[in-house]
């Protein structure tokens, strides 16, 4: 392919710019805390996320601890960006399944109550801290996380982080990971500006 100018248009590199799991990229961003949401984001209502190809639901429970899970529920795959936050996690609106911070089902309608089904299975989740006013998630192998890096950058002393999402105020931008970071790297907008 030609741009208006006869120059070639350079072939997009599915290596450097796919980031779903199982690709080179994908795989090697797992490895590293991946800013997901800011904190105030997380209020009475779930928040659906899409992360590195994945679609996931970050919510913070009824105790204040923030959680990031599959966006549908395990049982009928109903999204839970629509269910209840609760006490002690995320309730699924459909069948009432109640999922903690960490994936693990505490609830089950229906279920009676000497059944042990819900101790048998466990919803995906990925883990998650705060810090400077983000939530960060890990989405690598857990026996290769690393510590959260406490950058000092992300608290200023005697200020606070203002974070903003996405690479323009106003959210994503319908394009890959490299193309927005390669837009921000480029320093010669500041001195137009």
């Amino acid at each position: 392919m030609e741009s208006a100018y006869g120059l070639k248009i350079p072939e997009v590199d599915p290596e450097l710019t796919r980031v779903g799991a199982g690709t080179p990229c994908g795989e090697l961003m797992r490895r590293y805390w991946q800013p997901v949401c800011l904190s105030a984001d997380l209020s009475d209502l779930p928040k659906r996320i899409r992360i590195l190809g994945e679609d996931l639901v970050a919510f913070r429970d009824g105790q204040g601890r923030p959680g990031l899970l599959f966006f549908r529920c395990s049982h009928r795959g109903t999204s839970l960006e629509y269910g209840r936050v609760e006490q002690d996690g995320l309730r699924c609106c459909y069948h009432g399944w109640l999922y903690n911070v960490e994936g693990q089902i505490l609830d089950m309608p229906l279920e009676p109550p000497q059944s042990t089904v819900k101790d048998h299975l466990w919803h995906p989740a990925y883990p998650v801290q705060e810090f400077g006013g983000l939530v960060f998630a890990y989405m690598g192998p857990l026996e290769k996380i690393p510590h959260l890096p406490r950058y000092d950058m992300l608290l200023p002393e005697g200020g606070t982080l203002k974070a903003r999402f996405g690479p323009r105020i106003g959210g994503a931008q319908n394009c890959n990971w490299l193309q927005s970071e390669e837009n921000l790297m480029d320093a010669l907008h500041a001195v137009w500006l």
